[in-house]
């Protein structure tokens, strides 16, 4: 009498594409979380001036400076020992926020440096370990996440501050604790480092040779991810603050950014599954600008009572933008190397673009006064990208 047995092959098979998916996940989970949860508790940290436009700007200038550190660890590390590296610094950063003004100044610069490695090995890690036929499945996955950790951290924070003891050593303990889900992913993504062994860098074909930054569709890659980043880092820190001035109290403004936060989640899975069913994505990216555009006119202009509506359509537009940006590193290259690159060019420029956003937003708010202008300037550079953007979204192969 016969009997049926598993293979352990088969066993050992499902128990590593478990962890693998696991480790994905939570990296992705925690590539957001260092930023959303500051823009609650900004009025709680008590920062002064430079303080408050380092935290805000910052992370977007060294995403930016430190993405080509990426490339390089990459093909030195190979992507899973790349990943592994700039989790220990994600750690490390988010930390050293917990004590006190000076940590957090350090924690988000060393934060920021490991996040921007992850940034730029991420897309190609998908394209690498789960193969180009489900990227529209995996991307959509991986901006899920990107949203979910906003979300996270957008809803927690004030909760968790609060829970704390409520007072300016409270908001500085709350952001230290946010290192827990780093280490978590740390961990899961131990199992990993072995596979880099196996998975050689560089192994694409026709990518070498490619200069990116002579290529326009790249540039418009670039420019159509650079400013949805400047939009998303505006509103991130900015929001509470916009909607208190509007007349919204603390918590009312708390629970409409969340809000936000959970339409750009939505919205971030939904674009890739889309975008994964053409090749021409123009009419993709010319509806994610002008979602973009309705959200930020209608937050600031239209009655406070309809915030939540307005949040919403910019939280779908700023999600579906970015995870849009993303997929279009991979779907435009023609191979892993090429990939590699446009993910570099479109996170050094692009963020490097992005933090002139805070910036400028943050300085006219605080020479003026009120947001009528910093909001004007915003829909002014949404209606420039419209232009200089679409070109990203034809049916060709960098």
């Amino acid at each position: 009498m016969g009997t049926s047995t598993v293979s352990p092959h088969v066993n050992t098979s499902a128990a590593q594409s478990w962890l693998l998916w696991a480790g994905f996940i939570l990296v992705s989970l925690n590539l957001r979380l260092i930023f959303s949860t500051v823009g609650p508790l900004l009025e709680n940290l008590q920062l002064g001036f430079t303080s408050t436009l380092l935290v805000t700007t910052l992370p977007l200038a060294l995403l930016g400076l430190f993405s080509m550190a990426g490339v390089r660890l990459r093909h030195w590390l190979g992507e899973e020992r790349a990943l592994f590296f700039a989790l220990i610094l994600l750690s490390m950063g988010c930390s050293v926020r917990g004590l006190g003004e000076p940590g957090l100044i350090v924690g988000t610069f060393v934060g920021s440096a490991g996040i921007a490695v992850m940034n730029v090995i991420m897309p190609v890690l998908a394209r690498k370990r789960f193969g180009p036929q489900r990227m529209g499945m995996v991307m959509g996955i991986y901006a899920l996440m990107l949203g979910a950790g906003a979300v996270l951290g957008a809803s927690a924070s004030l909760p968790l501050f609060q829970w704390l003891g409520a007072d300016r050593a409270s908001a500085f303990h709350a952001l230290g604790l946010w290192a827990i889900p780093a280490l978590l992913a740390l961990l899961l993504w131990a199992p990993q480092v072995r596979h880099a062994a196996h998975h050689r860098p560089g192994s694409g074909h026709g990518g070498p040779g490619v200069n990116v930054y002579r290529d326009p569709t790249a540039w418009a890659i670039t420019l159509f991810f650079g400013l949805q980043v400047l939009n998303l880092f505006v509103f991130l820190p900015w929001m509470p603050t916009l909607l208190r001035d509007r007349g919204a109290d603390g918590a009312t403004a708390a629970v409409i950014f969340s809000l936000s936060q959970l339409s750009l989640m939505l919205a971030s899975f939904v674009m890739p599954l889309l975008a994964a069913r053409t090749q021409d994505h123009r009419p993709h990216i010319a509806a994610t600008i002008l979602l973009c555009l309705a959200g930020t006119l209608g937050l600031m202009y239209s009655p406070l009572h309809s915030a939540t509506v307005w949040a919403g359509v910019l939280g779908a537009g700023q999600g579906a933008g970015l995870s849009l940006g993303t997929f279009l590193f991979v779907a435009k290259s023609a191979s892993i190397d090429t990939a590699t690159r446009i993910s570099a060019m479109a996170q050094t420029v692009g963020y490097l673009i992005a933090a002139a956003g805070p910036l400028m937003v943050g300085a006219l708010y605080q020479h003026n006064g009120d947001w009528n202008l910093p909001v004007l300037l915003l829909a002014g550079i949404l209606l420039i990208q419209l232009i200089v953007a679409l070109p990203a979204g034809r049916n060709v192969k960098v």
